[in-house]
């Protein structure tokens, strides 16, 4: 399934004009995302030292989330911003409360959460992309989103992996009207979440 298609409502509009009036405020929760990505993929090699087929990808996926945190860094750095704390993101707090507990299911929801919240992050990247009047931001928020795209996609197929379609199918659904759900119920805000 291709990330675009994951996503069920649009971003509303309110979003974008909310990091674009707060432009600084938006780097700083995007290279919180992006470290917090890195962690994340790492996290399910060690949890699932079991599942080769996950780490090799989940590596790789950690280095990319990384160099982006990277990447994201420099600008921080460039427009002289100060982390004054991490903030807890409340889209994907609300998502993962709803991961199961048990480790079959548990492994299935990580890796469609995963698929779901990339997918947003393709969507949003793309709207910096086309709405922020800085050209080279234009296009590193443009490449981001392709880069997220296969993110998304990455997710997906791991879980063909490990899993039968029909079940992927069915357990998708329902985390794609979850992540409507969560998006929809945190105001707009300069954050990729």
């Amino acid at each position: 399934m291709l990330a675009e298609t994951i996503l069920l409502e649009k971003t509303p509009a309110t979003w974008i004009r909310a990091v674009l009036d707060d432009f600084d405020a938006f780097l700083l929760d995007h290279a919180a995302a992006e470290r917090k990505a890195s962690a994340m993929a790492v996290s399910f090699v060690v949890q699932y030292p079991d599942r080769y087929a996950l780490h090799t990808p989940m590596i790789r996926l950690a280095r990319e989330e990384l160099l982006h945190y990277q990447q994201v860094m420099a600008l921080v750095h460039e427009r002289q911003l100060i982390w004054e704390r991490d903030v807890k993101d409340p889209y994907v707090a609300a998502l993962r409360d709803l991961i199961a507990t048990e480790r079959e299911q548990r492994l299935l929801d990580r890796l469609l959460v995963g698929s779901v919240i990339e997918a947003r992050g393709v969507e949003r990247f793309g709207l910096v992309g086309a709405h922020i009047e800085d050209a080279g931001l234009a296009r590193f928020y443009t490449r981001l989103s392709k880069s997220e795209a296969n993110h998304a996609d990455l997710f997906t197929r791991l879980a063909r992996h490990y899993f039968d379609a029909s079940v992927i199918q069915e357990r998708l659904a329902w985390w794609r009207e979850r992540e409507t759900e969560a998006m929809l119920a945190v105001p707009p805000r300069a954050a990729l979440h």
